[in-house]
């Protein structure tokens, strides 16, 4: 498995590069470009999102729904935060502009606390998984290359 701490680092990251870039497309702005934007964004907003529930069973098993819960719950707060905060901005461009760059700023943060703090999760699944080191070492030469008639 690779490393849950420097996936979700990096996507955070990337969240954090994406949303203040979205603070600055204007109506002048090319429409495709918008696009490629948005999607690229949404890739690391989604994929983020993802990383942090796939800590969640990692932290201690048997909690795991509990765990979940409070991230689902935890998210919503943001939310709100977040929505109520973009309710006092001024409207239009420049209240959109300040808003997408506190979520930038916010991300990068995030990130920050996630590559210096965050413990990678270990053990968790330990006991289910303790043969599989010795499964995925597979002597290549009792596989036979052809067939044999």
């Amino acid at each position: 498995l690779g490393s849950r701490k420097l996936t979700m680092t990096v996507l955070t990251a990337g969240m954090g590069i994406g949303y203040p870039t979205f603070g600055r497309v204007s109506e002048g702005w090319w429409l495709p470009f918008a696009v490629l934007l948005t999607m690229m964004c949404s890739f690391f907003v989604q994929a983020a999102e993802g990383s942090t529930f796939a800590i969640v069973p990692l932290i201690k098993r048997r909690v795991t729904g509990q765990i979940a819960g409070n991230v689902g719950a935890y998210g919503n707060v943001g939310a709100v935060v977040y929505l109520t905060l973009f309710s006092l901005l001024p409207e239009g461009a420049v209240g959109n502009r300040i808003f997408f760059e506190v979520l930038g700023v916010m991300s990068i943060i995030v990130a920050f606390l996630c590559g210096f703090f965050l413990k990678e999760p270990e053990g968790s699944f330990a006991e289910h998984h303790k043969d599989e080191e010795d499964e995925e070492e597979v002597n290549l030469e009792s596989v036979p290359m052809f067939a044999e008639d």
